[in-house]
């Protein structure tokens, strides 16, 4: 299954969002720590796609 690019490229944004919300709103131990694992998530994800995508930029082209 696939996502379409725009829905892709959000997913990331709205983790940190929803992680920043999760912790900030609801005063719970547990949902402090379940926002603050879904920010550090989101913030991987994005990391991690930039790194892949200058790596790609960089190797050379092989056909």
């Amino acid at each position: 299954m696939r996502l379409p690019k725009p829905v892709y490229e959000a997913y990331p944004y709205l983790y940190v969002a929803g992680g920043i919300a999760a912790s900030s709103i609801v005063e719970t131990t547990s949902a402090f720590l379940c926002g603050i694992l879904l920010s550090c998530s989101g913030v991987a994800i994005l990391f991690i796609r930039r790194n892949y995508r200058v790596t790609k930029t960089r190797l050379p082209q092989t056909n």
